[in-house]
Parts: structure tokens; sequence; C-alpha cells
């Protein structure tokens, strides 16, 4: 039982952190799951990747265990045959890449026509004979070739190592990032086979491409030589080498990749020995974990919803939010280009500012909920500079979207109205009803003209503080509420002249009103549920205000015309000089021991009530 009624008191100190780490969660869940999702966001975050690799990939060596053989415009110009390529000539090759030593061959080229049989017989003899493995490409079910097409490559292929050239392209822009090893069929990519033969492992998933640069500005990531230079090439450059062989031809094999930028593309071939490297490598991608990934998101997320916590005026928070973003991608490209992992920085971005914004419009509809509730428990009976007082102070009198119970000191006004039974003995209850809503108006109207607030209202009695529920920190301040209040008083009477003036007009008897003001201490806060809530003053001065409005039934002199205001002494110290009043005397209040000394404020705008009065009045 003990612990069970914890809760509740519990629950408004929590509500906040959970509604920070709900706000963390959800914004983190959200900035990793649309940037896989979402088109847009996946594509501008694969085109960053693209942007960084292309221009912040550190420089490194040309890769010592792969040479690209390449077949140009220059070679073919000279040859027999260009399509297919000249078999004599890649047979001739195959030799001299043999005779340099080279660790494997890999010919990317696709046997799928014959062409002279006597040199077709001869390349095929050279590849099977070989002393170094030589791996030719196959075609996949869909890639487009005719059935005599894929006849003839199974035919010469027979016997040969092999793997499919197929790329993986993606479905968002048609760009290689990723490689696949293993077709579905189980078919060894190219760049597999060759590692195969090299003694590599192979992995079982598709991985992405761990694109190198080379060691300066345009230097080539691999050693490269046209085929026809072969011969002339000193055997070092070549020793120990896989040798990839493909075409580099304009429009012929050529495919948009991160290494492509302002337009160009990469070679199909050294497509191939960037993957072939990475496999010989054992390298995996440079991209950051899914796991630190998600660290880093949940930590920018957390960090923009604490920025946003901070309440920072709007300008800066702008700024501050900005600022950070730009720092954060300087930071991830500083970090990949000096050997750091790529970091993605979309989801990242978006979990910083998601978490901001997410904060932030959630504490703004919470500030404007809380500022409803505050204008609704004080019944908007408030003038605007009291409203504005009680929502720029609300920090040292709110807990919980409520007022927190407190101890203040103020001034407590009650009013009543004189022959009210006259009144509701005259009129039906249509008419009674409308002619109290604008009795209670016009008074309403001036006690927040005064700033003070009308808690609630007793049928024809109004309750009405000055001094809360900010609680006021000085004499002086304490002293000027109370005056506040005794004026408000004067005011109301002075309003019931125009009042009963019209009220006469229109058949009506005359009211007038008694009022009870007294100042002191009093324990201030909200009661009540979501159901009903309101603002309530607990103590003795509440108490004393209704029992001195009730004495002004016994005090035979008048404040003026249509009011009689009875204020403690408490308040009296706070306008004596600065308001005509009488006193009334001790006087023995019922719940209270000791007697009140009791004052009658006059009101000097009638000379009749500030004269002394008559025997017998």
């Amino acid at each position: 039982m003990g612990k069970a009624g914890l809760a509740p008191r519990s629950l408004p100190w929590l509500l906040p952190w959970l509604m920070g780490a709900a706000a963390v969660v959800g914004v983190s869940a959200a900035a990793l799951g649309l940037t896989r999702l979402l088109p847009p966001l996946r594509s501008a975050d694969e085109s960053f990747r693209d942007l960084t690799i292309a221009y912040f990939t550190p420089p490194a060596p040309q890769h010592p265990g792969v040479v690209l053989i390449t077949l140009g415009e220059d070679l073919f110009s000279t040859l027999a045959c260009r399509s297919p390529v000249d078999r004599g000539f890649l047979a001739d090759l195959v030799g001299n890449l043999e005779k340099a030593g080279v660790r494997a061959i890999g010919l990317d080229i696709l046997f799928d026509q014959p062409t002279v049989p006597a040199l077709d017989d001869r390349l095929r003899r050279r590849i099977r004979d070989a002393s170094v493995p030589v791996v030719g490409i196959t075609a996949l079910g869909d890639t487009p070739l005719t059935e005599e097409q894929r006849r003839y490559l199974g035919r010469f292929l027979d016997g040969i190592p092999n793997g499919h050239a197929n790329l993986a392209k993606d479905r968002l822009d048609g760009t290689v990032r990723w490689h696949v090893p293993r077709a579905p069929d189980g078919t060894p990519s190219f760049p597999a086979r060759l590692a195969m033969v090299a003694g590599a492992a192979i992995p079982a998933e598709p991985f992405r491409i761990d694109w190198l640069a080379g060691p300066g500005p345009g230097a080539p990531a691999f050693p490269a030589f046209p085929a026809d230079a072969v011969p002339m090439l000193p055997r070092a450059w070549l020793a120990g080498r896989i040798a990839v062989v493909g075409t580099v031809l304009v429009g012929v094999d050529q495919h948009r990749t991160p290494l492509a930028v302002a337009g160009l593309s990469t070679p199909g071939v050294e497509i191939q020995a960037h993957v072939l490297a990475q496999l010989l490598d054992g390298r995996t991608s440079r991209s950051l974990p899914l796991r630190w990934e998600a660290a880093l998101v949940v930590a920018l997320a957390a960090a923009g919803v604490a920025l946003a916590v901070a309440g920072l005026p709007m300008w800066l928070l702008v700024s501050a939010s900005l600022l950070i973003l730009f720092a954060l991608w300087a930071a991830g490209i500083a970090l990949f280009a000096h050997g750091g992992p790529l970091v993605a920085l979309m989801a990242p971005s978006g979990a910083w500012l998601g978490g901001i914004a997410v904060m932030t419009a959630h504490l703004s509809l919470k500030e404007r909920a809380d500022r409803d509730s505050l204008m609704q428990l004080f019944a908007n009976h408030v003038s605007q500079p009291v409203a504005d007082e009680i929502w720029r102070e609300r920090a040292t009198f709110l807990a919980g979207g409520r007022p927190r119970p407190q101890e203040l000191t103020a001034t407590v006004l009650f009013s009543d109205i004189e022959g009210f039974t006259t009144v509701c003995e005259a009129l039906e209850p249509e008419p009674l009803i409308r002619w109290l809503e604008g009795y209670l108006d016009a008074m309403v109207r001036i006690v927040a003209a005064h700033d003070g607030i009308v808690l609630r209202f007793i049928g024809d009695a109004i309750l009405a503080v000055f001094g809360a529920p900010v609680a006021r920190t000085t004499q002086e301040e304490i002293d000027a509420d109370a005056e506040r209040a005794v004026r408000c008083a004067l005011q109301m009477g002075r309003e019931l002249r125009a009042l009963n003036q019209q009220w006469q007009a229109e058949g009506l008897p005359p009211i007038g009103i008694r009022i009870g003001i007294h100042t002191g201490p009093l324990v201030a806060g909200s009661l009540g549920g979501l159901r009903h809530m309101e603002y309530s003053l607990l103590g003795d001065t509440a108490n004393t205000a209704a029992r001195l409005e009730a004495l002004g039934k016994t005090v035979a002199r008048r404040s003026s015309t249509h009011s009689r205001i009875v204020i403690g002494d408490t308040t009296w110290a706070a306008v004596d000089g600065k308001v005509p009043g009488l006193p009334v005397g001790e006087m023995a209040l019922k719940g209270k021991r000791k007697a009140v000394h009791t004052w009658l404020v006059l009101d000097e705008e009638e000379p009749q009530a500030v004269q002394p009065a008559k025997a017998g009045e």
C-alpha cells in the first residue's frame, strides 16, 4: 500500500524524462528507417557517400597485387578483328603475361561468338595449357544472349575456370556500389573466381565495394598498361600480380560508380579490379557499422532534445543547430579523409534536427497547454499585465502543469449584494440570470483593471485575490496589492451608480454591495483533478475577508451611496493616509479567538460619505 501511494507523486517528475526518452527513441527509429526506406533520402545518403569517396578517399600506393591490361582504341585500330576481339592477339597476350610471371590472368571478355576456327582453338589451348590460372567470364540467365551464343560460350569455357561479370547496380540511380560474390544459382563472380584461384576466402553475402584511390590526384589505383605494350614491359612490373584484361573503350562496358564524377564513368574491368583487390586484402567496407551508426543516431537525437530543452531563444537555437550540423558534416568528411570510417550522415543529421524539432514542438504545445490551463484555472478574469506576469513567473510556482502549494502574503476581497433577495423576487429565472451576468461582468472588469484575479463566484458573491499566484517578496509589493484591492472596492461602488440608474429605468430595484478586505498569509494552490480543478486559498485570511463582509451588515455608516467596505487592520496599515476611513472598532469575528481591528473605507468622491456620521447613523 505504501509503495503504491508514492506512484502518483513520482509520475510528474518522471514525465519529462519519459517524454524525452520517447522523443529520442522515436526520432532515432525514424531517422534510421526513413533514410533507408524513402528513395529521396536514401538517394541523398548514397550521393553524399559517393562524393565523399570521389573527393576525400585518402591517397594510397598503387595496389601491389593487381595490374590492369587494357584494350583501348589505339590497339583496336591495329587489330585484324575488332569484335569479337582478335583471338590470335589474345592468345599471344596470354603467353606474354605467362612469361612475365603473373600470378593469374583474368579475361574480362565474353567469348560468345566464333571467329576464325584456328585462332579460336589456339586461344582455348593457350588458356588451358597455361602454367598460371586463367579465368574467363560467363553469362547469367538475365544476360541478353541468343541460345546459339550461350551454347558457343559453354563450349568455349568447357574446362576453363570462369565467373559471371554481371554488376549489381542500385535501382535508384544505376550506380555500382555493392558486389554480389555469388549469383543465386551459386555461380561465383569474375573477381571472386580470380580471388579463389589465388587462395583468398570469399564472403557469402553481398558487400559494399571499398573503392581505392591512387597515390595522387589523377593517379589510378592500379598499374595499367596497354595490352600491346606487355612484351616490352620490365618483368618486375607484372611478376606476382593478377593481370585483369579488359576493354576501356568509350561507351563500351562503362558504368556509373562513386569514382565517376562530373558525368564520367568507370570501365567494367576497373570495377572488377577494385573488387578483386578488396577480396585479396580481406578488406570490408570502410562504412561505419550499423550498430555504431545507430549509437551515433541515438546520441545526436538525445543531444538535439537536450538543446531544445535548454530553452534558448529561437534565433540562437536555429544558429546553434545549423552550426553543429555543419561541424558534424565537416567532422565526418575529415574522419574519412584521414583513414577513418565513412559515416553516412543523413540519418545522424535527421536525428539531430529531428530531436530539436520534435522536442521544440512538444515544448511549444506544452507551453500553450500550460498557458491555457493557467488562464482557465484563473477563469481568464485577469488583466493582460497580470496574465503576462503569471506566465513569465510560472517557473516559480508551477509544477507538473499545475500551481504547486505555496505560502504567500496576499489581499483577499470578498463582496456580496445587498438587496439581492428583492431582485430575485422581482425577476423570472431567465432575466435574473442575465441581470446577474451583467453585474458580475462589470465587477470582474473592475477587478481585472486593478490587477486582481477573480477566483470564483458564489451565487452573487465574488471572491478575488490581489498578490497571487506570483508570491510577493517585499513589504512594498504587499502594500501595493492591498491598496489596489481597496481602490478596486471603491470603484465597484462607483460603478453601481450607473448600473442602478439603468436598472431603475428598467423597473428594477437598486442594490448595494458589501465588501470585506483583509491582508495576510495564505496557502494557495490548485485543488481537484483533470475533470475539475480550481485555484484555492486556504487559511485565516480568506475567512477573515468573508467575515468582514458579513460584518458590514452591522455597520450603520456607508462607504458610499451604494457600498460598505470594511477592511482589517493589516490592510488599513497599507492604505492609511492614502484613502479616508473610519475605525469601526475591535470586533470579535465568528471563528476567531482574538478581536480584529476593523475600518470602514470612505469614498472621497462622495463628500457626504467622508463627513463624520451624525448621531444615530
